[in-house]
């Protein structure tokens, strides 16, 4: 047996705990700022026609973007004010992915919407490194 050697096996599989620990609390920090500090602060809406459609959902996103400079805040405060909930964060190859769902057989203004069939599903894409405001939205 080599002197020091399970020394380093340990030294190694604790700096790989503490990446992992690292990148599941910056997730929730991400997604306590945008769910928690938000709230409703914006009463911008789609309208039924963009919720039901897939493709109307996403442009009416990136329409949203646009006009407030690609914040990431407005974004999900349109999404949230339309009946999407953030669903999943992704961290991978230096861009944050949110993904938003719409709440599932909800009664809304609209109607009842059918998940899969009325659009539901908008991924939210920015930069870790550079400027965080939405890079994408597909």
């Amino acid at each position: 047996m080599i002197a020091g050697s399970e020394t380093e096996g340990g030294s190694s599989m604790f700096k790989n705990a503490v990446l992992a620990l690292s990148i599941l609390l910056n997730c929730v920090f991400a997604y306590g700022l945008l769910a928690f500090s938000i709230g409703s602060t914006s009463a911008d809406k789609m309208s039924c026609a963009e919720a039901r459609s897939e493709t109307a959902s996403k442009e009416a996103v990136i329409a949203h973007a646009g006009k407030h400079g690609g914040s990431l805040v407005k974004v999900h405060g349109l999404l949230t004010n339309s009946d999407y909930r953030l669903r999943n964060i992704d961290v991978s190859n230096g861009t944050v992915s949110f993904v938003y769902t719409s709440s599932a057989f909800y009664p809304s203004a609209c109607g009842l919407h059918l998940p899969g069939l009325d659009g539901g599903l908008v991924r939210v894409d920015t930069d870790i490194d550079g400027n965080p405001g939405v890079r994408q939205v597909w």
